[in-house]
C-alpha cells in the first residue's frame, strides 16, 4: 500500500499507482523530494469538484 510514490517508480508502476489509486485513494508523487502531484480516482475527483452546498 503506496499512498507517496518517487516520479520514477510511479513511471515504472503506473498501473499500480493507478489501482491503488481507485482502491485506496489519493496517490501522491514527488520529485527531488518535493510533492508535486496527486493521482486520484473519477470518483473521488467529482467529489470533490462537485457544486455541491456544505454545511
Amino acid at each position: 500500500m503506496h499512498m507517496s510514490w518517487k516520479l520514477q517508480d510511479a513511471k515504472a508502476r503506473f498501473s499500480q499507482v493507478v489501482n491503488d489509486a481507485i482502491a485506496l485513494g489519493p496517490q501522491r508523487v514527488t520529485r527531488r523530494g518535493k510533492e508535486v502531484v496527486v493521482i486520484l480516482s473519477t470518483e473521488e475527483y467529482e467529489n470533490i469538484t462537485s457544486n455541491k452546498p456544505t454545511l
